[in-house]
């Protein structure tokens, strides 16, 4: 038998460099921190995050049933587990059918939960994403979601020409003109969520479409707008651009999704826009509900423990999930 099998197989130097340098990955995988001692076993205080989920609000999640992916849990299912540990608020995106009509309906099935369980009533919101489903940029859908209670307006994300050409697809719907000018379509829906002071969220687009888009927005009397997965390759943005468009008066959606580093999510940009952008500006989501993902309330836990770990105070973590997610949404 050769010898050089019993060699030890050569590990990855920059993840082993990432778990030298990252306190929770230190942590997780059993490092002592300082201030220990060898014999003491590390600890960490789960009930900080419980008392963060109390009150939490999720305002990016995928429920079940979608016509594009597997998903794990349906909106009543995800609404119970959210109500179960006293979050505040669950928002759901759909990339096909809007969800305000179906939020009508979970709303009433939670509630009546939470009454048979003693449990605090949780608010479940809907609106309209804006794909080819519901015919791209198209006012009559805003308005439709709007009449049955919908607040959320999503820009196209699957369906925007940006995601189609990142993805080498031809096509996808244009929010410009040849011009760098806002489309006709876009421009009415931006008039009807200012007039119905909705949530106007920026999915797939962008940094250039984004910025032109804030300033119409803005100019329209738009005062709620969400920046959504700045850190995501789809929508990527710098440090520097997420400052401006905070500046600018939107808030920045922060999604850990499935922690995919690189795809979309990087902790070390997270840590950096807190730092740099500073927590104010920020709200949290998940992103989850796909089937190969965690579920929400399982991604809002270790997003939440990933905070924590890594050195964001109590106070700054209570601020994005609450406080700036109540403000963007109420």
């Amino acid at each position: 038998m050769k010898e050089e099998i019993f060699e030890p197989a050569l590990a990855d130097e920059k993840l082993l460099q990432k778990l030298r340098q990252d306190p929770a990955l230190r942590a997780a995988y059993g490092a002592v921190p300082a201030g220990y001692s060898r014999l003491t076993a590390p600890r960490f205080d789960m009930d900080r995050v419980w008392k963060l989920m109390d009150g939490a609000i999720d305002v990016h999640i995928h429920p079940g049933p979608d016509a594009y992916n597997a998903r794990v849990y349906d909106e009543l299912e995800i609404a119970i587990q959210a109500c179960q540990v006293g979050m505040k608020a669950v928002v759901y995106k759909g990339h096909s059918m809007p969800s305000a009509r179906s939020a009508y309906f979970v709303q009433k099935a939670v509630d009546l939960w939470a009454e048979q369980h003693n449990k605090r009533k949780i608010d479940v919101r809907g609106g309209v994403m804006l794909n080819d489903a519901v015919g791209g940029l198209n006012p009559e859908a805003v308005l439709t979601s709007y009449r049955i209670g919908g607040k959320h307006v999503w820009l196209p994300n699957k369906d925007s020409s940006f995601h189609h050409k990142l993805y080498g697809i031809p096509g996808g719907i244009e929010v410009l003109d040849e011009n760098d000018q806002v489309v006709p379509l876009l421009r009415e829906i931006l008039s009807l969520v200012a007039e119905g002071d909705m949530i106007l969220s920026l999915s797939h687009q962008s940094v250039k479409e984004r910025f032109i888009i804030i300033k119409e927005a803005k100019k329209a009397g738009v005062k709620r707008i969400e920046v959504g997965h700045p850190l995501a390759v789809m929508a990527k943005m710098t440090i520097d651009q997420m400052k401006i468009a905070a500046e600018k008066g939107a808030y920045l959606g922060m999604y850990c999704a499935n922690f995919d580093t690189g795809l979309t999510w990087s902790w070390d940009g997270f840590l950096a826009a807190v730092k740099v952008v500073g927590c104010d500006h920020i709200v949290i989501g998940t992103d989850c509900g796909h089937f190969a993902f965690p579920s929400p309330l399982d991604a809002m836990r270790l997003f939440i423990t990933g905070m924590l770990t890594r050195g964001i105070p109590d106070k700054d973590v209570e601020k994005m999930l609450k406080t700036n997610a109540a403000n963007l949404l109420y």
